[in-house]
């Protein structure tokens, strides 16, 4: 293979990642205001994922690349190492723009349920909401301060399946599946009357994730001590880690539709991984996650009582 493909399989991380990643929803869309009962809330976000781990080791892979002739098959070095490591951390935590979809529910006493999508990955939760009124603006006129706290659960499978990855695909043929069990703790100021204008959210969150990941090399080789080269074992690891973010939103509108932006920064200590060849990479970074997008309520009808009234 030419030295300038290999170049392409660390290069490829960072520009191409930033179209066609999948990662899990990591931006805050919701206030601190869970759903009314039986009001239906819907809309779409899109956001940038820009994680410092990947890029790092990326760098470390571009420093290497002279040190690789024309060949087809491969002698695993330093240079392969820091490529596998950039293809394992773009895999934790890719570079990316992309766009999701959500949906939510309100159950009543308090409490909605939502789903949310980008493409493979998925994310359904919970919200519990202990501070504020939990009524629309057409029954109340509170104006406060809202607090609520919910249980998140994403799923999501990952590989370099795009041609555009072909070249790294073929040496490592990587694959990810993660779960992510994510505890959020939102605030938000309302804009008017139980946030008929909007509002203004901020908080907390805790997210534990669950890998598994494999590595099934093609013609790459160990040369032990006598010279003589083995190909490399397939490797299959688990692992877990938590990361702490914190984030803050504004959404402005009225009544029905919202326009929301917002930013998030995580600090992810993923830990020690294995690579190829018996080698290891410890990995930690933060996240910077700024987003965007469009929200729709439709709301409870209103009572027959209240119509009789008016």
């Amino acid at each position: 293979m030419k030295k300038n493909n290999l170049m392409k399989l660390a290069a490829l991380l960072v520009p191409l990642g930033m179209i066609y990643s999948c990662s899990p929803p990591k931006s805050i869309v919701n206030s601190g205001k869970v759903v009314t009962k039986n009001q239906v809330r819907f809309g779409t976000n899109y956001s940038v994922n820009v994680s410092t781990s990947p890029i790092t080791e990326s760098i470390k892979g571009i420093k290497e690349f002279s040190s690789f002739s024309n060949k087809d098959s491969f002698q695993l070095d330093e240079g392969l190492e820091h490529i596998n490591a950039a293809a394992l951390a773009y895999c934790l935590d890719p570079i990316g723009y992309k766009a999701d979809f959500y949906m939510r529910y309100g159950l009543g006493h308090n409490i909605d349920l939502g789903y949310r999508n980008s493409g493979k990955a998925h994310l359904v939760d919970m919200r519990y909401q202990f501070l504020g009124s939990n009524s629309t603006y057409q029954y109340s006129d509170y104006k406060g301060l809202y607090g609520s706290i919910g249980l998140q659960y994403g799923w999501q499978k990952f590989g370099f399946g795009d041609q555009k990855f072909d070249q790294l695909q073929r040496v490592f043929d990587l694959s990810m599946s993660r779960k992510d069990i994510a505890i959020p703790l939102i605030f938000s100021k309302s804009f008017g009357p139980e946030e008929k204008f909007g509002a203004l959210s901020f908080g907390l969150i805790y997210t534990h994730s669950f890998v598994k990941y494999s590595v099934n090399p093609k013609n790459v080789y160990l040369r032990d001590n006598e010279g003589v080269q083995h190909m490399l074992e397939p490797l299959n690891a688990k692992k877990n880690y938590g990361s702490y973010g914190s984030f803050l939103s504004v959404k402005a509108g009225w009544k029905f539709i919202y326009f929301n932006a917002g930013i998030a920064c995580y600090y992810q200590k993923y830990g020690t991984f294995p690579l190829l060849g018996g080698s290891n990479v410890t990995l930690k970074g933060f996240t910077i996650v700024p987003s965007y997008g469009v929200q729709f309520n439709i709301l409870p009808r209103k009572k027959k009582t209240e119509l009789r009234n008016m």
